[in-house]
C-alpha cells in the first residue's frame, strides 16, 4: 500500500524533476483556495449590497479552488499546460459580465487560485489583504461621495419612486410573464423602454422603467426576478431625475 501511495503521489515533469504530491498537501491547498474564494465572494456581495446579485458570488467561490486544482495538475508540464489552454479556449461562456467591478472580482478569484495552486500562500494572503482593503476604501469613498451630493440618498429615491431595471432572458422566446408576474405581485408599475433580441446567443435583453418603487424594495425585486428559470441576470436601481 505504501508503495502504491508513493507511485500515486509523485509526478515527473518534462525536465525530469520529480515533484512530491501528497494527499494532505493537496487537501490543504484546495481548502485554503476555497477560503480565499469565500473572502472574494464576500467582498463582491459587499460591493453590490445596494444592487445584490445572487449568482456571481457562488461562481467566485468555485473559481479559486478550480484554478488551484488545474495549476497543481499541470505543474511544470508544458504539454499539459497547452492542453488545458486549448480546452478552455473552446468553452463558450453565454453570460456576459456587464459590470467592470464584476470582471475585477473574477480576475481576483483567478489570481488567488493561481497563487494557491503554485503554493505561493504568502502572495495569496498578502494580495487578499491588500486588495480587500482597497475595495473597502473605494466603497467608503463612494458612499461619502454619494452622501455629499445634493438630492441623493434613500429619502429622495423613496419620494420619486422611479427606477430602471435591466433584465436578461435566456431565450428569444422566453415568456414575458417570467419578469412581469413578480413585479405585478409586488404592486410595481413597469414599462418596457427597450428590447434587444440576440439570435446568435439566443438571448433577450430588456430595459424596464419602474414606478411606485422605494429603495428598500430593490433587493426583493431582484431576488424575485432571479428566481425565474428564464431570467439570467437582473440589475437595477433608483433613477435620478
Amino acid at each position: 500500500m505504501d508503495e502504491f501511495n508513493g507511485i500515486m503521489n509523485t509526478m515527473t515533469d518534462e525536465t525530469g524533476v520529480v515533484e512530491q504530491i501528497t494527499f494532505a498537501g493537496t487537501t490543504y491547498t484546495l481548502v485554503l483556495a476555497t477560503v480565499f474564494g469565500l473572502v472574494v465572494a464576500m467582498l463582491h456581495l459587499l460591493a453590490h449590497r445596494d444592487k445584490p446579485t445572487t449568482r456571481l458570488w457562488r461562481t467566485l467561490v468555485l473559481i479559486s479552488p478550480l484554478i488551484a486544482m488545474a495549476t497543481m495538475a499541470v505543474g511544470t508540464n508544458l504539454a499539459a499546460a497547452f492542453t488545458l489552454f486549448g480546452t478552455l479556449a473552446i468553452v463558450r461562456f453565454r453570460t456576459p459580465i456587464k459590470e467592470p467591478m464584476d470582471a475585477a472580482f473574477v480576475i481576483f478569484s483567478v489570481v488567488i487560485g493561481l497563487a494557491t495552486g503554485n503554493q505561493n500562500f504568502l502572495v495569496a494572503s498578502v494580495g487578499t489583504m491588500v486588495i480587500g482593503a482597497t475595495v473597502l476604501i473605494l466603497l467608503f469613498q463612494t458612499q461619502i461621495t454619494n452622501n455629499a451630493r445634493p438630492g441623493r440618498g434613500p429619502s429622495r429615491f423613496s419620494q420619486n419612486g422611479r427606477g430602471r431595471l435591466k433584465i436578461s432572458l435566456n431565450s428569444t422566446h422566453a415568456p414575458m410573464s417570467a419578469w412581469q408576474v413578480p413585479l405585478d405581485e409586488l404592486g410595481i408599475r413597469h414599462k418596457i423602454r427597450s428590447c434587444t433580441i440576440d439570435e446568435t446567443l439566443s438571448t433577450t435583453s430588456l430595459v424596464v422603467e419602474l414606478t411606485r418603487v422605494s429603495s428598500d424594495e430593490w433587493p426583493t425585486i431582484l431576488g424575485k426576478l432571479l428566481e425565474s428559470e428564464h431570467v439570467t441576470t437582473a440589475n437595477g436601481g433608483p433613477l435620478d431625475d
